[in-house]
C-alpha cells in the first residue's frame, strides 16, 4: 500500500513539492492504491515509482518521469499524459481510456492488456512496445511510432493509423485485408 506519510504530505502542500521533497530525501515513491484523482504531478519526478492500482484519473502527468515506474492496473482515464516520459514502465492491464499520450515516450513499455480506447498517442513513441492484447478502439495513433512494437492481438477497430512509422508487417497485412474486405 501506498506510503501514507507521502499521501498526507501531497494533501498538505500538494503532489508535485511532496514528490520533490521525497526523492531529495531519497525515499522510494511508492503511492501503490493512492487516490490521487485529478493530482497535478506535472513535470514530475516519478521514476521507478510504485503505482500498482492507483488512481490517477484525470491527473495531470504533462512532462512527468515516469521512467521504470510500476503502473499495473493503474487507473489514467482521461490523464494528462503528454510529453511524459515512461519508457520501459509496467503498464499491464491499466486503463488509459481518453488519456492524453500526445509525444509520450512509451518505447519498451508494456502495454499489455491495457485499455487505450480513445487515447490521443499523437506522435507517440511506442518503438519497442508490448501492446499485446491491448484495446486501441478509436485511438489516434497519427504520427506515432511503432518500430519494433508487438500488437499481435490488440484491438485497433477505428483507431487513426495515418502516417504511423514502422508499423509492423502483420498489422499492415490485417489492414490491407480489412480495406480489401471493404471495397467487395
Amino acid at each position: 500500500m501506498a506510503d501514507e506519510k507521502l499521501v498526507t504530505r501531497i494533501k498538505e502542500v500538494g503532489a508535485k513539492q511532496a514528490v520533490e521533497e521525497w526523492n531529495s530525501a531519497g525515499k522510494k515513491i511508492d503511492l501503490s492504491g493512492a487516490d490521487l484523482r485529478t493530482a497535478d504531478l506535472s513535470a514530475a519526478d516519478l521514476s521507478g515509482a510504485d503505482l500498482t492500482k492507483a488512481d490517477l484519473f484525470k491527473a495531470n502527468l504533462s512532462g512527468a518521469d515516469l521512467t521504470g515506474a510500476d503502473l499495473f492496473k493503474a487507473h489514467l482515464s482521461g490523464a494528462n499524459l503528454s510529453g511524459s516520459y515512461l519508457s520501459g514502465a509496467d503498464l499491464q492491464g491499466a486503463c488509459l481510456s481518453y488519456a492524453n499520450l500526445r509525444c509520450a515516450d512509451l518505447s519498451g513499455t508494456d502495454l499489455f492488456g491495457t485499455d487505450l480506447r480513445g487515447a490521443d498517442l499523437f506522435r507517440a513513441d511506442l518503438r519497442g512496445a508490448y501492446l499485446s492484447g491491448a484495446d486501441l478502439r478509436g485511438a489516434n495513433l497519427s504520427g506515432s511510432y511503432l518500430s519494433g512494437s508487438y500488437l499481435s492481438g490488440s484491438y485497433l477497430r477505428e483507431a487513426n493509423l495515418f502516417g504511423t512509422k514502422g508499423l509492423p508487417s502483420e498489422m499492415q497485412e490485417r489492414i490491407i485485408q480489412m480495406l480489401r474486405k471493404s471495397w467487395e
